[in-house]
């Protein structure tokens, strides 16, 4: 994870009470997980400890100081996510879960843009449009998105789309029932 520049300063943020609570709730939620994964961390736990103790005593600026360096030793073990696409006109995006969970499949855009190209590829056959070739390919792009090769499975689909796109085009257009 990139590390923060510059680094905040303890007791400069105005953080009070309650924000400073739901900061070490969070730290702790990271901290089960780590546990939970079996990489437990017990000086970060300890940690955790005196920052909740601080809080107690209303050393606001000292618990804040000791949450953001169990924050950093955090993130500095964690890998950065790989951007697949770039957002356009996206503003104040909510992705409709935390950094590091896996997008849920309704979210994300190579297997949505998969499924709209498998729906297009019914339709068309509907239409009377020589597809089975494409339908075989199309399934093959579904098991790369599957193992993992994104990339791959994307542009399989751009170009079983283009094909579709020309068979449709030169069969002319038909007149409506």
């Amino acid at each position: 994870m990139r590390k923060r520049s510059p680094p905040p300063r303890a007791g400069t943020s105005g953080s009070d009470g309650p924000e400073l609570e739901g900061f070490v709730e969070g730290v702790r939620h990271r901290l089960q997980e780590r546990r939970g994964a079996g990489r437990a961390l017990p000086d970060l736990e300890r940690r955790l400890t005196a920052a909740n103790g601080a809080l107690l005593a209303g050393d606001v600026a000292g618990a804040e100081r000791i949450l953001l360096t169990i924050s950093d030793r955090l993130d500095e073990d964690e890998t950065e996510p790989e951007l697949l696409q770039f957002p356009r006109g996206l503003v104040a995006y909510d992705a409709g879960a935390d950094r590091g969970v896996p997008t849920p499949e309704e979210e994300e855009p190579v297997g949505n843009r998969l499924r709209t190209v498998e729906r297009l590829l019914a339709v068309a056959a509907r239409e009377g449009v020589e597809v089975a070739d494409l339908q075989k390919e199309i399934a093959l792009a579904r098991m790369q998105y599957v193992d993992g090769e994104w990339r791959s499975a994307r542009d399989q689909g751009v170009r079983i789309l283009d094909a579709l796109d020309r068979r449709r085009a030169s069969r002319g257009s038909r007149e409506p029932i």
